[in-house]
């Protein structure tokens, strides 16, 4: 069996080759099996199978969904064939759209194939909490990618996983956590897998380094923001965790100094998920090149400028998405409020369009004093040649004015103050007036568990 990394787990007692697997393992292999295929296509027909796939969404949209039925005429008769250009001049979904149409935006008349229908909430974390209602098809799409990621990087499933992100009240709690002798969820209706090793995001940062030397796994899942904690403990104690072979990010948006210092400290790359809580996974990152793969299959994505325009590869837009299967709350160029570049076509071959960055959402961008915005580069990397800053926030108010959070291992003397501040300032490309507060312990992350190291208040 150790020589079949990828051997089905068979739902028959004794039988080991070939695997019979379960009624939702076959499902999801046969998913796997079409995905296999259909990532190889063309982009061009990629979009056309997407638009086909919209045209019946629409038409069901138009039917049984009170939202759409009141604005019949901002949309095409239903059986109108969808081409680009025509799906270009529909309207955008914003966020308050969403949450001002409530119920107006449920289906009335969900398929009975598509299973069980449930509510999802997103974390809130813009201070924008959506409500909307899934089906149990978007849980068995997103099951089938999550496999598609491991099997794109070949993952081992007998190893040991890790994860330290938000949990139910039941598992997870400092400072044993919670292990599990399976990996559960979808890799274990095809696979025998290891253990997984569970612990609660809120957990202190000492107590999450001596629980990961304890559990010694072979892969760690968690959010960007608290990797990065684990490696300033890391850096600070000279600790690694030598059975260590890969970091999956999720949740919050991935900085390159990230990357680049994860594999500085520990000489490991990390793989990112882009996905969210009202839509599934949006991209998933390439094993050859390390794109972000759209996972068009599920999903069809619009990079577009100020003017609702497509942009061209190395250009950044908004993120508008369509979930292609959501028959319960169906949202049509939902704009997610992230900013994202394009990536060129992939060098692995498939045709799935590509992301070269995730940048986040709009209050994460700094307004200089004329208006202008952009992404702010907050000289992180240089914080700690300079003094002891363990985390940082940095909340813009006013637009000559920042407030910058600060934890630290002690006190900082004037000229550290001072030589901070002029590390900030040049990142940020402005002279702004910095307010410098300290945090004792660690600065609270928001709903659902994401931290955002930059925000903006400013209108």
């Amino acid at each position: 069996m150790s020589a079949l990394p990828f051997a089905v787990r068979s739902r028959i007692s004794g039988e080991i080759w070939p695997g019979l697997p379960s009624a939702r393992g076959a499902t999801l292999a046969a998913l796997l099996y079409q995905f296999e295929h259909s990532e190889w296509l063309p982009a061009s027909s990629l979009h056309a199978h997407q638009l086909v796939q919209i045209e019946r969404l629409l038409a069901h949209a138009l039917a049984t969904v009170p939202y759409y039925r009141t604005r019949r005429a901002d949309y095409p008769v239903p059986g109108t064939t969808l081409s680009p250009a025509l799906w270009a001049t529909l309207p955008i979904l914003s966020r308050r759209d969403v949450q001002s149409a409530g119920d107006d935006l449920e289906s009335g008349a969900v398929p009975q194939e598509f299973g069980e229908v449930y509510r999802a909430e997103t974390s809130g974390s813009t201070g924008e909490p959506v409500r909307l209602q899934r089906t149990e098809l978007d849980r068995l799409l997103w099951e089938a990618l999550t496999l598609r990621e491991h099997y794109w990087h070949g993952r081992d499933f007998r190893a040991k996983l890790a994860s330290i992100r938000v949990l139910g009240p039941n598992y997870g709690a400092a400072p044993h956590g919670t292990v599990l002798p399976t990996w559960g969820g979808p890799a274990s209706e095809l696979h025998e897998t290891g253990p997984i090793a569970l612990l609660a995001l809120d957990t202190d940062i000492d107590t999450q380094a001596t629980w990961l030397h304890q559990q010694d796994p072979d892969y760690l899942l968690t959010y960007p923001t608290n990797l990065g904690a684990l490696i300033d403990h890391a850096e600070r104690h000279a600790w690694s965790l030598p059975r260590l072979r890969v970091v999956r990010t999720v949740g919050e948006t991935l900085p390159d100094s990230l990357r680049a210092r994860c594999q500085a400290q520990w000489g490991l790359a990390i793989v990112d998920l882009y996905s969210s809580r009202e839509l599934g996974y949006l991209a998933l990152q390439c094993p050859v090149s390390g794109l972000y793969h759209i996972m068009a299959e599920t999903v069809l994505v619009e990079i577009l400028d100020s003017a609702g325009n497509p942009v061209g590869p190395g250009e950044i837009g908004r993120v508008v998405v369509t979930p292609l299967h959501n028959y319960a709350t169906p949202l049509l160029r939902y704009d997610l409020n992230d900013y994202a570049e394009v990536g060129p076509p992939c060098a692995c071959g498939r045709g799935l369009p590509t992301l070269k960055r995730i940048l986040g959402r709009t209050r994460n961008m700094l307004v200089l004093p004329d208006g202008r915005r952009h992404w702010p580069l907050v000289g992180f990397a240089q914080f700690r040649d300079v003094a002891p800053v363990r985390q940082y926030q940095l909340i813009q108010n006013a637009r000559e004015r920042i407030r910058v959070r600060l934890v630290v291992d002690r006190a900082l003397t004037t000229a550290e103050e001072h030589t901070l501040s002029a590390v900030i300032q040049d990142a940020l490309g402005h002279p702004f007036v910095l307010d410098f507060e300290y945090v004792e312990t660690a600065l609270m992350r928001g709903t659902g568990g994401k931290f955002e190291e930059f925000i903006c208040t400013v209108d």
